[in-house]
């Protein structure tokens, strides 16, 4: 491989990685409907570049989430010797969703079958699988819990923190809270 096409491909690449960052950006405070003209030009590329590396919405949209899916493997990663990673996951993703506007996007959207989101959701599962079991384990979720409905727990935490506060307690906090004593473990009633 000669010199030139070394340093073609390395702007190449760099051109992708810019047009991702600013995918990320955009669609996190404009959601996925944002024109892709503007995504080319936060990146400071042509959208014949934007193009060629991303033909349509759902390319560039399944690489965003790819993104945001090696980012919770990270975290995951760095909580393995806790036994509360799952829960610290799934109020990490539902925080960024609040933040992103990403709960009113996703109601927006809730009908939608598209692919991108079916590989998101199965991404999700499979890394939160092993801390969930971990977590059941512990005794902080219950065993009956299963890993299919981690999506709509985040978006319960999301909508439930809406509000942002109550007093000096961040909302999210006191749904988590609730979620939590939810996902426990159930005691069985004393008899008399």
């Amino acid at each position: 491989m000669s010199l030139s096409t070394r340093i073609v491909r390395k702007d190449a690449k760099e051109r992708r990685e810019r047009l991702i960052t600013a995918a990320v950006d955009l669609f996190g405070r404009e959601g996925f409907d944002v024109p892709l003209e503007k995504i080319a030009c936060l990146a400071g590329v042509s959208r014949m570049t934007l193009y060629r590396n991303f033909p349509n919405r759902e390319t560039i949209i399944a690489a965003v989430q790819q993104v945001h899916l090696e980012r919770v493997q990270e975290l995951v990663a760095q909580w393995a010797d806790r036994d509360d990673a799952f829960l610290l996951a799934i109020n990490m993703m539902a925080e960024k969703t609040l933040n992103s506007g990403g709960f009113e996007k996703l109601l927006a959207s809730r009908n939608s079958t598209e692919a991108h989101t079916e590989v998101f959701v199965s991404g999700v599962t499979s890394i939160l699988s092993e801390p969930l079991e971990r977590a059941k384990a512990a005794g902080l979720v219950r065993k009956d819990f299963d890993i299919s409905l981690v999506g709509m727990v985040i978006l319960m935490l999301s909508g439930g923190a809406l509000t942002r506060t109550n007093g000096d307690r961040p909302v999210l906090d006191m749904a988590l809270d609730l979620l939590t004593t939810g996902l426990a473990p159930r005691s069985k009633p004393a008899r008399d």
